[in-house]
């Protein structure tokens, strides 16, 4: 029996240490960040940002390259780098601007079929080139590739940017009735800012939001985060300018859209939004007043409302259809989306949203 059980540890022994594919850390050149940019004659130029430590502090070995497809710069990056040039671990891809105006996933190919791709990473479009941003290393103190990740990932929890990673997005690529944003990224001196959202349409960029928009779309949507502030003029003429001017945190938001009308040539839609908001910024201060904290609901509601038109106007005239419409004449309207070309009808469908808000908390002290 022993001899047995020895023969069956021997044979087991040998099939574990026989793993051909192992890939060793301390033989791997990390990459933590890439950029793509489309340049002349169609070709890629990528950026990639490399986790290094020098003293024991750690830094970014930036490596570029032109290539025909993203497989093939990572060919030529493993040439260009000591150790085994490894992207599994790869936290950011930058789309540059010009390259994000073409079919992106005839890019993004390859890290759909490699196994060993980050599926988990962010996706952000930079409003330029990404290699102009990663080129930067550092922001103050930080790693480029960690402060894009910080930077976008703060947006996300204030309900600036979308929820999105490589792998959320793939799937709506290929959605005929829902399109989708990503954080757009700028450079301004010596900083990297949120700038608002990318929106897409068929896998190609097609417009953009500016950061209050982009929380308004959100909140639309129903997507709000784990917060959400916004700043209006609801006063002409105050003095000081300041008082002018309410900032709130939306508190508790119920978002909904309905298809309110379906014929081919007459598709109409509704967006309704009603949330109860608390009051972080009042110069005029007299919220105890239960007239005026009325006017302030309506004043804020139609306000909202006005500026929920002109977002819904940018969205239709980028074709990106982010409140998934297309998706829901799909499952109740099947004879109607049969006879529709969506491409041509969506951006003259009339959506006619309606937000309501009411204040509930306005401060500790009053």
């Amino acid at each position: 029996m022993k001899k047995i059980m020895l023969a069956v540890l021997a044979g087991l022994q040998i099939f574990i240490s026989g793993c051909w594919d192992q890939r060793l850390l301390k033989d791997s050149r990390l990459v933590f960040g890439t950029g793509i940019d489309l340049v002349e004659d169609e070709q890629l130029y990528v950026t990639a940002t490399i986790r290094d430590f020098i003293g024991g502090i750690p830094n970014n070995s930036i490596v570029h390259t032109k290539a025909h497809t993203l497989r093939e710069s990572r060919m030529i990056m493993d040439r260009k780098v000591s150790g085994q040039f490894d992207p599994s671990k790869n936290r950011i891809f930058l789309l540059g601007e010009n390259l994000a105006k073409s079919d992106i996933y005839s890019y993004l190919d390859v890290l759909y079929r490699d196994s060993n791709s980050s599926v988990s990473s962010k996706v952000a479009v930079a409003k330029g080139d990404a290699s102009e941003i990663l080129d930067m290393g550092m922001v103050g103190n930080v790693l480029i590739s960690e402060y894009l990740i910080e930077i976008i990932e703060s947006q996300e929890k204030s309900t600036v940017s979308p929820i999105h990673s490589l792998q959320t997005i793939c799937t709506l690529m290929f959605d005929e009735g829902k399109d989708f944003g990503l954080p757009l990224v700028k450079k301004e001196l010596n900083e990297v800012t949120v700038d608002g959202i990318a929106l897409f349409h068929d896998k190609v960029l097609s417009g953009y939001l500016s950061v209050d928009e982009s929380t308004l779309l959100l909140l639309l949507m129903g997507a709000k985060a784990k917060s959400a502030r916004y700043v209006n003029r609801i006063h002409d003429g105050e003095k000081p300018e300041k008082n002018n001017y309410i900032t709130y945190s939306f508190l508790k938001v119920k978002s909904g859209m309905n298809v309110i009308h379906a014929t081919p040539g007459n598709i109409k839609a509704e967006v309704k939004m009603k949330a109860e908001i608390d009051v972080a910024e009042y110069p005029q201060d007299s919220l105890t007043n239960e007239k005026l904290v009325k006017a302030i609901n309506k004043k804020i509601s139609e306000q909202l409302t006005a500026e929920a038109k002109s977002v819904i106007s940018k969205i239709q005239e980028a074709n990106s259809d982010m409140f998934g419409i297309g998706r829901e004449l799909m499952a109740y309207y099947p004879h109607v989306w049969k006879n529709l070309d969506w491409e041509k009808e969506y951006p003259s469908i009339e959506i006619l949203p309606k937000v309501e808000v009411t204040v509930t908390e306005h401060g500790v002290i009053n």
